[in-house]
């Protein structure tokens, strides 16, 4: 995340002959997806900058701009080892509990081994929990 300039914070995907591998928010403007879920498990992803009125600028306004419904990212720093298993416990609750409760459980789980909640609280879902 570049505060100075938001809409130049990317992600590095793998570069190829037409591409740095750079995916910057300002590129989500131009995409149009269709996803039901992104998640982006590495560390400050929620992240934005409050621009003119009231809009935060950053990758979660960039993807619901872009036709993503929901978006699960983090607020800070996090533990690999800890988001390793939160993502699991996601994504194995998620097919039966929805993407919201899914969430919320696999928090309480990480939670039970890790008491302290920079170990489980840092991601949130943005968009629809069903």
């Amino acid at each position: 995340f570049d505060v100075k300039a938001p809409l130049d914070s990317a992600l590095l995907l793998a570069p190829d002959a037409e591409s740095d591998g750079r995916l910057t928010v300002s590129d989500l403007y131009a995409l149009k997806l269709d996803a039901d879920l992104v998640t982006l498990s590495a560390c400050e992803t929620a992240l934005g900058q409050l621009a003119g009125g009231d809009d935060v600028v950053g990758f979660t306004r960039g993807l619901l701009y872009a036709g993503a419904r929901s978006i699960v990212s983090s607020l800070w720093s996090v533990d690999d080892l800890a988001t390793r298993d939160l993502m699991v416990g996601f994504y194995s609750g998620l097919p039966a509990l929805g993407k919201q409760e899914a969430l919320r459980q696999a928090q309480l789980a990480v939670k039970k081994s890790r008491p302290h909640p920079f170990f489980w609280a840092a991601f949130v879902l943005t968009g629809r929990g069903d």
